[in-house]
């Protein structure tokens, strides 16, 4: 007698969707970096995360409570990202080019954080903690005890700094049309940011 076939219930049946709560959480995390960076998080509501995750929004309420709170989880995860390369960092000299690297691939958290700026969310809730800047002017700091400089505060250096990033992330599409970079052969942006980056930090060694 030839077995038949069994049919699989509908509760095995492979949908796509996030299943369980680290899944659930992941996804939720990844749609919400997505469309607040996107629009900014005024403008994005619990149901449209919930459905770009492709779970129910009554989830994001029992894993993250509230929007705001869901704001903080995104931007901390995006601190520990960036914090996990700085924590590596020994000298501005080479390092400082991982670290410029890790916070590129930040950009929608950073695009995040200037919606959230923008539309009136208090600094010390949405990123309280700032290790990746820290820990470079810590170096910073260091090497120019050891050097005996008396260069500028390792502060306004590593402030300047992230500002020129910052504002190279979130404005690259004005830069590139206003200084017409695309005509430059054989540009490269992180080569640029990483010289850039090597300038302001001699002023304080």
């Amino acid at each position: 007698m030839t077995p038949t076939a069994t049919a699989r219930r509908p509760d095995t049946v492979d949908t796509g969707r996030p299943v369980g709560r680290s899944e659930v959480i992941e996804a939720v995390l990844d749609a919400a970096t997505e469309l607040f960076a996107e629009r900014g998080p005024d403008a994005v509501t619990v149901r449209e995360v919930a459905d770009r995750a492709g779970v129910n929004h009554a989830l994001i309420h029992r894993h993250f409570g509230t929007k705001e709170e869901l704001l903080r989880i995104v931007l901390a995860k995006a601190i520990e990202r960036m914090a996990a390369v700085a924590r590596d960092t020994t000298n501005t000299g080479e390092d400082i080019r991982d670290v410029i690297a890790a916070m590129r691939r930040e950009e929608p958290a950073i695009r995040l954080l200037a919606w959230a700026l923008l539309a009136g969310y208090p600094i010390e809730q949405i990123w309280p903690e700032y290790p990746a800047f820290q820990k470079v002017q810590s170096v910073l700091a260091e090497e120019q005890e050891a050097s005996g400089a008396a260069g500028e505060d390792p502060r306004i250096v590593v402030a300047t700094g992230t500002a020129m990033l910052f504002g190279w992330i979130l404005f690259r599409p004005f830069l590139d049309r206003a200084a017409r970079l695309s005509e430059l052969p054989g540009f490269e942006d992180e080569d640029v940011l990483f010289a850039a980056a090597q300038h302001l930090l001699d002023r304080a060694r």
